[in-house]
């Protein structure tokens, strides 16, 4: 494609995963903030990069603890927006950063500010 997007439904071992995906997902490099409300417990803040989005989420890197099920506040560094989200799958990693996939609590296609999206990205 002539605007580099990789576009790709990264099957990653995990079939459940894969039947159960609601939108394109793609790889995609974006700054974000993440950290937790208030009420969710221990406060931690912290940047990290995002390894893949869709108009459902992220699978991004953090080193921060969480926990599937747990609340987070994401803000896209570039745009200043923030979106609720809630953490779906942790994948521990030994030798680096813990990968973490989160949900918005309501589909956010235009969080990550692609000009051209995958089709099944419009989501009313």
């Amino acid at each position: 494609m002539s605007n580099g997007i990789s576009w790709s439904c990264m099957p990653d071992g995990k079939k459940r995963w894969f039947k159960e995906r609601r939108s394109l997902r793609i790889k995609w490099d974006a700054s974000v903030v993440v950290h937790r409300p208030p009420k969710e417990g221990p406060q931690f803040n912290e940047r990290t990069q995002t390894l893949a989005v869709s108009a459902h989420g992220a699978l991004i890197a953090l080193t921060g603890q969480v926990v599937t099920k747990q609340r987070l506040l994401m803000q896209n560094a570039a745009s200043g927006e923030e979106q609720e989200c809630r953490v779906v799958y942790v994948e521990n990693d030994l030798t680096g950063p813990t990968k973490v996939a989160v949900e918005f609590m309501r589909p956010a296609p235009r969080f990550w500010r692609i000009a051209y999206p995958p089709a099944d990205w419009n989501v009313k």
